[in-house]
């Protein structure tokens, strides 16, 4: 038993679901498996972390009846004699959301809120495992998985701490993707789609023979399939490609999932929980994947900073002076281009819009462009073949283009455009390319 194995919140979104999820992992001989929470309970935990902040007790009360709701329907459902023990477990969660509601401290609160639903899908989903007759052991995942200062996870110590718990190779342990503790010993989460993450680093720390993503979809196709007709899964591709559209907008697989796999060398399987012997798309160090045009994914919710000075011509340190601002508030660039007296950039996160644009104002004049999304396009873009820029932006002759990033990576070129033009953008690559 070395695989890990990771299922999101649709693949534990209810009691049919759950006992799919146990035929799984038994026949997949998972040795750790990681859990997200019941599809629905952390966007119902934000609506009342939101309620908290508006002192709308009338939502909070709403929310939490649809989550008791949710929860003990799925146990009776599928608990018999540990039904009573997953329905106190609830209670307890519940109760905690209370008492935070009553104590509210900000951010601790608000984080200690959104735990507690990975939390109580890992205590009722072990419990089914009991009752099925298997050896489970249930692991509180912020007792091992912990940031430094950086928000880094400290691999080091997940290493440490988590090859002890997990060496009866016969017992089948549950834990918990997304939470974990931060520097100062307080509970905090890896961010939204950040149980991928935890996977891999379980994997990685454990030497694990692979590391299995569970969704509601068949692997990773080359485009949208939300906003495109005629997809179809990409059965395998490299790290490198996988992270370029995890990166910039492919759903079914967080970002940060690759590195730690990569570096260990670890397949990523991503798999079909509603059809488990789908071939899905298997994820390696190989790059074998035939063609010049891979795949497509869009990113949205992209905000564009152009900043004007006389200043940067002919003249040096000047885009260093740029960079520490966004480097004081922790927020990453994803496109830059520039001119002789400009330049652009954008951002997937405005948290702190209001200081950055602030800051830059000190060094120009500064412009703001919102509602945009970033249109990736993977394959094989070698700087000696021609044509290839060429043919992708023959799918943009009816749609306007705002920047370009190319030349970087031998792997992408982005575009990006207003995300009115996204769907029209995403179809029209489709029947471009492939």
């Amino acid at each position: 038993m070395d695989k890990v194995l990771k299922f999101g919140g649709t693949s534990v979104g209810s009691a049919e679901n759950m006992r799919k999820v146990a035929a799984i992992i038994r026949s997949e001989g998972s040795r750790i498996t990681v859990l997200s929470a019941m599809s629905g309970t952390t966007d119902a935990l934000v609506k009342i972390n939101k309620a908290i902040k508006h002192g709308d007790k009338t939502l909070v009360d709403e929310q939490l009846e649809m989550l008791r709701v949710k929860y003990s329907t799925c146990i009776a459902s599928l608990l018999d004699s540990h039904e009573r023990e997953a329905l106190a477990r609830m209670e307890m969660s519940l109760s905690e959301i209370r008492n935070q509601t009553a104590k509210y401290q900000d951010h601790l609160s608000e984080r200690i809120i959104i735990s507690q639903g990975e939390l109580l899908t890992s205590a009722i989903f072990a419990m089914f495992l009991l009752e099925e007759g298997l050896k489970v052991v249930l692991l509180n995942a912020p007792d091992f998985v912990v940031t430094d200062a950086d928000d880094k996870v400290r691999i080091d110590l997940l290493r440490e701490r988590l090859r002890p718990m997990t060496e009866d190779d016969e017992t089948y342990y549950v834990t918990q993707g997304f939470i974990c503790t931060d520097h100062r010993g307080q509970i905090d989460n890896l961010g939204r789609g950040g149980s991928d993450y935890s996977a891999a680093l379980m994997g990685a720390a454990t030497g694990a023979s692979e590391v299995q993503i569970w969704t509601d979809i068949d692997g990773m196709h080359n485009n949208d399939p939300r906003f495109v007709e005629g997809t179809y899964p990409i059965r395998r591709m490299s790290f490198d490609e996988a992270a370029e559209l995890a990166y910039f907008g492919a759903k079914i697989l967080h970002p940060a999932t690759i590195a730690p796999c990569k570096e260990a060398n670890i397949p990523v399987l991503l798999k079909n929980t509603m059809d488990p012997q789908a071939a899905g798309t298997t994820i390696t160090n190989d790059d074998d994947n035939p063609g010049d045009f891979h795949a497509v994914a869009a990113k949205d919710g992209i905000t564009v900073i152009r900043i004007c000075s006389d200043r940067m011509l002919m003249a040096y340190g000047f885009l260093r002076k740029v960079f520490e601002v966004f480097e004081q508030y922790r927020t990453p660039i994803d496109m830059i281009t520039t001119s002789e007296v400009a330049v652009s950039l954008t951002i997937d996160s405005d948290c702190h819009l209001e200081e950055i644009v602030g800051e830059l104002k000190q060094l120009g004049s500064i412009e703001i462009s919102q509602n945009n999304s970033i249109v990736c396009v993977v394959g094989h873009f070698a700087h000696e073949r021609n044509g290839l820029e060429a043919k992708v932006m023959e799918s943009f002759t009816k749609i306007p283009v705002k920047m370009i990033s190319y030349g970087a990576s031998h792997r992408s070129i982005a575009i990006l455009i207003e995300t009115k033009h996204k769907k029209d953008t995403l179809q029209s690559l489709n029947d471009h390319l492939f």
